[in-house]
């Protein structure tokens, strides 16, 4: 989520509205199968949460497409979780499989696991905070997985999950209500007032950053280059077997240490192999979020993970500097025909380039502009702010000011119609918020500069 600056007017923003500015999306669906006739398996990687594990469940059983298998793991959970879980099984109805570690390894090695023994068409990766919220969001993504031969993943918008929300939802369920009493399976009913405010920063500021993300950036750069750099981690679709070829890579290298945060990692290799990540826009999932004093710490994973990802996929960066060598090459030589496998291709989709990560080595791929120009943001713009705090007082402030109004412009623009002044009034309120986060990409700047003097490369979530 945090792989792209969102400093409004950035060089990547700037791509965004490009592509916004075309005004549509130029793919056309080219399915190689009926969507409806996919198979999916789920997984739901849990780990101490028995206050929310019952209310994803249910959104995910209420969906209208079919599920073959759903599978839990209990990874470690010092709480209720597993009862939970055994509970919502008895009372529903609803068949499951939960696995119980009594040791955390992860969430990657047991998605990895999950993948290796499915053979279903489709994986969903869901986790037990999130709700999914539309009851056609399993259907929504998966008929956009296979609307071309070319999308590996796919997922939808995403929102904060507040406990407003949560207490309604669990209300108007006899079942989760139950769960509720028997298990005392809840979070704090009446938070104290510290908590409280808390909450409402953090829902604040995730509010206006999840429209501005992905009604701006994410929007513009799938219209721009038809893919977002990596998907949604909490709810989101995968074509098995290109997800069990990210993990068969990755194996021989890292094992399950693909990075700080592994949809990143997953979403760059997609893209390096010449897939897209594809977002969702009509379907939404609601995810808890955590108080605004550990969203450093989240920032920072997701920022870290950025570092790590091109460490792994540097040729995605340099793309770029690959396309124009190319282009240049091109002008002093005679023009090559189109291999007989371009030219004959049955299956045409305007995004498509050739697959293979040859290709990307050779020639880049598009989505590189995006990865080199939020490279250049992350270390770029912290540094630039931090020279305009200390020398230059005025500067500062009036770049402060300029940013903060053009964003929530920005935010107010793309809204929903009903919460344009409430979603605007959240951007320009999250501001410092905003600012704050850019001494996280320095601080993971620096981590990631370190790690790569001591060899360090124990990335993992």
């Amino acid at each position: 989520m945090a792989s792209v600056s969102y400093w409004f007017l950035s060089p990547s923003l700037v791509l965004a509205l490009l592509g916004k500015w075309k005004g549509w999306d130029r793919t056309k669906p080219t399915p190689t199968f009926d969507w409806r006739a996919a198979t999916l398996d789920v997984v739901i990687p849990a780990k101490n949460e028995e206050s929310s594990i019952a209310l994803c469940l249910a959104s995910l059983f209420e969906q209208d497409f079919h599920l073959r298998r759903v599978a839990v793991i209990d990874d470690g959970s010092t709480d209720r979780t597993a009862q939970v879980v055994r509970r919502y099984m008895q009372l529903s109805g609803n068949d499951l499989e939960l696995t119980v570690r009594h040791a955390s390894i992860g969430k990657t090695p047991g998605v990895r696991e999950e993948c290796e023994k499915s053979n279903a068409d489709a994986l969903l990766v869901l986790d037990a905070d999130t709700v999914l919220t539309d009851r056609n969001y399993i259907s929504g993504v998966i008929e956009s997985l296979f609307k071309n031969a070319g999308v590996a993943s796919a997922c939808g918008e995403i929102t904060p999950f507040t406990r407003r929300r949560r207490r309604a939802l669990t209300r108007a369920s006899s079942m989760l209500g139950a769960i509720e009493s028997e298990l005392g399976a809840e979070p704090e009913a009446r938070p104290s007032r510290p908590s409280a405010v808390l909450e409402f920063f953090t829902v604040m500021y995730r509010t206006a950053l999840y429209v501005f993300l992905q009604r701006i950036l994410y929007d513009g750069h799938m219209k721009m280059f038809g893919s977002r750099l990596n998907p949604i981690g909490c709810a989101v679709a995968y074509r098995t077997q290109r997800l069990r070829e990210c993990f068969a890579f990755a194996q021989p290298q890292m094992g399950d240490n693909l990075s700080n945060s592994e949809d990143i990692f997953i979403g760059h290799f997609f893209v390096w192999k010449g897939w897209r990540n594809v977002q969702v826009a009509g379907v939404h999932c609601e995810s808890i979020e955590p108080t605004v004093v550990r969203l450093p710490k989240q920032m920072y994973m997701w920022s870290s993970s950025f570092f790590q990802a091109l460490y792994y996929f540097n040729a995605l960066p340099l793309s770029p500097f690959k396309q124009m060598k190319n282009r240049a090459r091109g002008l002093f030589s005679a023009p090559k025909s189109a291999p007989g496998g371009a030219q004959n291709r049955r299956i045409q989709e305007q995004y498509r380039a050739p697959w293979g990560e040859d290709y990307t080595l050779r020639s880049g791929r598009s989505m590189g502009w995006v990865d080199l120009l939020s490279l250049l943001e992350k270390v770029s713009y912290p540094l630039i702010l931090l020279y305009l705090a200390i020398c230059h007082h005025t500067v500062f402030w009036v770049t402060i000011g300029v940013e903060a109004v053009l964003a929530t412009t920005g935010v107010f623009v793309v809204a929903d119609s009903g919460t344009r002044w409430k979603s605007a009034g959240m951007m320009l309120a999250a501001t410092p918020i905003r600012i704050l986060s850019l001494g996280v990409d320095l601080v993971a700047t620096l981590r990631y500069l370190w790690d790569l003097a001591t060899g360090n490369r124990d990335w993992k979530k």
